[in-house]
């Protein structure tokens, strides 16, 4: 008797592991929600990345380190950077990258022109001094 063991093509290794949802992640809402998780935009070191630091560490005190995000999302090689870079927040944040995923893809409150988040109105809002505008 012999047995055959299934051969997966190396391109398609982790496709059943990776959350699909990944390549329908865009470069704002990743850049979004680094800005949101206090991650520090830094000046790039090469074209086409946007470059950020993340949080420090106080509790370690050992150096930061750097994200990289592509700058546009039409490279071919687009999924496996925000695959890596995916796995990179994941591993700071210490949590699942579907955790990251689910976070980026939620609205997150947006504040109307006059300052208030949405669906609250101006009158509503609390003045300096505990008193609330009418």
């Amino acid at each position: 008797m012999r047995y055959f063991r299934r051969f997966i093509d190396p391109r398609n290794q982790y496709r059943r592991w990776i959350d699909p949802r990944v390549r329908t992640l865009r470069v704002a809402d990743i850049t979004a929600y680094l800005l949101r998780r206090n991650w520090k935009p830094m000046p790039p070191d090469r074209p086409g990345v946007l470059v950020f630091q993340e949080p420090p560490d106080l509790s370690t005190g050992e150096d930061s380190c750097y994200a990289f995000v592509p700058e546009v999302e039409s490279g071919s090689d687009y999924p496996l950077r925000i695959f890596e870079l995916l796995t990179g927040i994941a591993e700071v944040e210490d949590r699942q990258a579907s955790e990251v995923i689910d976070d980026i893809l939620r609205p997150s409150p947006v504040a109307e022109p006059n300052g208030a988040a949405k669906g609250e109105t101006r009158e509503s809002q609390a003045r300096p001094d505990g008193t609330t505008a009418r």
